[in-house]
């Protein structure tokens, strides 16, 4: 049985009338006053130690269209700059866009994810399985994967869905917890040295902002195929950019058909 979301049409399609302009002295001076009210309160003062922090993620949910204490109460996470999206608000972004998601498949061991654009039509589909995570280290003793594989195969999938079919709602962010599971995947040292995070650095300047978590993924495969430690997979894949681009994009669009077929 196939699960399907109501299609309500959007008036326009565009992410957020805020996403063109900075913000006004006004909404500034807003979020000044709530920043200084959340910090305060003492509600936040596991996430926040100071104002600016409440308020980078309310600029952050500001260019999203998400209304800022919903960002602040879990919709979103800042992480080392990059921006973490709850499962929940991902899927209401698309959503409020008018996009379709429809769920092929959900399990304790596998999710498959249909999407389909309201203004284009194209269709696109997206998995992720236990099987992917294990493979991947994710699945820890007591951790989110042992206790809600269900959930955290769906939301893997909708990050995966989102950032190949619906880039322009999400940005460039990840869904929750997704960006410190990168990177344990990636460096594989407890205290990760300064020129690893580096290498790691220069490699993802090389693709488009869309391809950040796809370009990780392929240098793990290269990894794991060769049987490299991370320097030196860095070390060779940046050495010819020409090279590595042809090479990523016939990958990703294997991928991609991989994906089509399930």
């Amino acid at each position: 049985m196939e699960l399907t979301t109501n299609v309500v049409k959007p008036q326009s399609t565009e992410l957020s009338v805020y996403k063109s302009s900075v913000p006004t002295e006004h909404e500034m001076m807003v979020y000044h006053t709530m920043a200084e009210q959340a910090v305060s309160s003492k509600m936040y003062a596991s996430n926040f130690k100071e104002k600016s922090g409440v308020i980078m993620v309310m600029l952050a949910a500001r260019e999203l269209g998400i209304p800022p204490m919903q960002a602040l109460n879990g919709g979103i996470n800042i992480i080392q700059g990059k921006v973490e999206i709850s499962a929940r608000m991902m899927s209401a972004l698309i959503r409020k866009s008018g996009h379709q998601i429809i769920v092929k498949e959900s399990t304790d061991t596998s999710c498959t994810l249909q999407g389909k654009r309201c203004d284009t039509g194209e269709s696109q589909a997206a998995s992720f399985t236990l099987q992917d995570a294990q493979r991947a280290g994710l699945v820890k003793p007591g951790g989110g994967w042992t206790k809600f594989p269900k959930d955290m195969c769906f939301a893997r999938a909708l990050s995966r869905l989102a950032r190949q079919l619906f880039s322009d709602v999400i940005g460039i962010g990840y869904v929750e917890g997704e960006i410190k599971a990168i990177e344990a995947e990636l460096i594989v040292a407890d205290e990760p040295q300064e020129d690893e995070q580096s290498l790691v650095a220069e490699y993802v300047k090389i693709f488009q902002p869309e391809d950040e978590f796809l370009c990780l993924e392929y240098a793990k495969m290269v990894q794991k195929h060769f049987g490299w430690d991370t320097i030196y997979t860095l070390k060779e894949l940046i050495k010819d950019e020409k090279k590595l681009l042809e090479k990523f994009i016939s990958w990703k669009n294997k991928q991609t058909k991989v994906e089509e077929k399930k």
